[in-house]
């Protein structure tokens, strides 16, 4: 790019800097449950082998005042970040994000919550950081996706670090030239590969863009400068991580339309409308990976249609795009972390209990007899198409002969089947049963619009026993 005006670094550190904050009652309630959501999964994450084993690592890179989920060690922001990050995303229950093709809130929110602590700001600073960090998060998303994910990273550890960045500049109320500069520079620390996937590595992921979020803003904030062509131009962001061929990549996307991602920047229509409106977040109601959940909520609805049980199986196929099927590739999972990225278990826990919980995916749950039996009843197909032009397709052909069959382009949780507000909550509840929960949590997270302090409340959340 040979202009400021026409630079999508220039274009989008003006809109973080420059936009005022008169959202929507709609926006605001939306990135409030996300937060209920996030804090809800952060709780039981807290106590993942993966968060307890980065704790005392991430103490002797830095002892500081932020605070983490049920542990009374304060660390520096940025290692804070990582330790909230990686436990927001221990269980893979938390939300994803289709124009970002990634795991948003577990980004940002822990990169907010260690600034907002440190800084003392308000709920209502929490909420307007975070639709601002979300509309980034897309939009980067719709220049480098669908291919930049095709084709191997993580676009939690990515794009993510990218979306964490914007909403804490925002919340820290860097100006213009600011945020520009810690917009570039997160672009020199994001890095993740969908390798991972299946390994401890791949929950820090989310730890790592929060942690990065926060260095990248603050040394920004300390006068560093980064350069003003890493997200477009032959040696940017959408050149290197999408591929020599994004042109072309870009041409092919001009008739097609998955979640507004065309591998270019398009930006004259920036937060209008705002994605967190055009396209929700999309709030799991199972703790595996959401290529899964197609699959699994087509099954559920089909044994709750014809009244069937496992029993009265013959086969289940599965017929999806390749792009979800690349990310579940374990069909005989060996651990836990496996076990969350596989089509096979997921399908044969819905079939034998009707649903899917934290419980499935303890050490004692994998090599039950009455789940491994029921691999061998479960087929799956990919088809070379986009997500959003070929939904996934669920068949089950039972005993008695008769044959069932469920489409759906949208997993239960999505904009076009949203969970309402009092099931985000129930699943709150749900997540954290079994830790004690002081008042000052959840009235923080109901009451974010009216400014509560988000000092008060993480020091409640340091304080959560189990």
């Amino acid at each position: 790019m040979s202009t400021t005006e026409q630079n999508p670094l220039f274009i989008l550190a003006d809109w973080i800097s420059a936009i005022q904050s008169n959202w929507s009652d709609q926006s605001l309630l939306t990135a409030q449950n996300c937060f209920v959501d996030t804090v809800g999964c952060m709780v039981p994450g807290s106590r993942e082998e993966v968060t307890e084993r980065i704790l005392p690592v991430a103490s002797r890179w830095g002892i500081g005042k932020c605070s983490l989920v049920g542990s009374p060690q304060g660390l520096s922001a940025p290692m804070a970040a990582l330790v909230n990050g990686t436990a927001a995303h221990a269980l893979d229950f938390d939300d994803d994000f289709d124009p970002g093709k990634c795991h948003p809130s577990a980004a940002i929110i822990p990169a907010l919550l260690a600034k907002a602590e440190e800084m003392d700001k308000t709920g209502l600073d929490l909420l307007d950081a975070y639709i601002v960090a979300l509309e980034v998060t897309g939009r980067v998303g719709q220049a480098l996706n669908p291919f930049h994910r095709r084709r191997g990273w993580h676009a939690t550890a990515t794009i993510g670090t990218i979306g964490a960045t914007a909403g804490l500049c925002r919340l820290m109320e860097l100006n213009s030239e600011a945020t520009r500069h810690a917009l570039s520079a997160c672009t020199s620390m994001a890095a993740g590969f969908m390798s991972q996937f299946g390994s401890m590595i791949k929950p820090m992921h989310a730890g790592l863009a929060a942690m990065r979020a926060v260095m990248a803003a603050e040394l920004a904030e300390a006068g560093i400068t980064a350069g003003a062509h890493s997200f477009d131009g032959p040696y940017s962001l959408r050149t290197l991580m999408v591929g020599l061929d994004v042109d072309e990549l870009a041409e092919e996307m001009k008739s097609k339309d998955e979640y507004g991602q065309k591998s270019m920047f398009l930006l004259d229509d920036l937060g209008a409308p705002l994605i967190i409106d055009e396209f929700g977040v999309k709030v799991k109601r199972f703790p595996n990976c959401g290529s899964v959940h197609r699959a699994l909520d087509n099954l559920l609805d089909l044994m709750k249609a014809h009244n069937f049980s496992a029993q009265s199986v013959e086969n289940i196929h599965v017929r999806a795009p390749v792009a979800h099927l690349k990310n579940i590739p374990y069909d005989t999972p060996k651990t836990p972390l496996e076990a969350k990225f596989s089509l096979p278990y997921g399908l044969a826990v819905g079939l034998n209990s009707g649903h899917i919980g934290l419980d499935d995916f303890k050490e004692t749950a994998l090599n039950r007899p009455e789940i491994l039996k029921l691999y061998s009843l479960i087929s799956y197909e990919g088809v070379n198409e986009l997500e959003s032009d070929f939904p996934t397709e669920t068949s089950v052909k039972l005993k008695d002969g008769r044959e069932l069959v469920k489409s759906r382009y949208h997993a239960v949780g999505s904009k076009a089947y949203p969970l309402k507000t009092e099931e985000i909550w129930k699943k709150f509840y749900s997540n954290t049963n079994s830790f004690r929960i002081h008042n000052d949590i959840t009235t923080f997270l109901s009451k974010m619009t009216t400014g509560p302090s988000c000092r008060r409340f993480m020091h409640a959340l340091k304080n959560i026993s189990s």
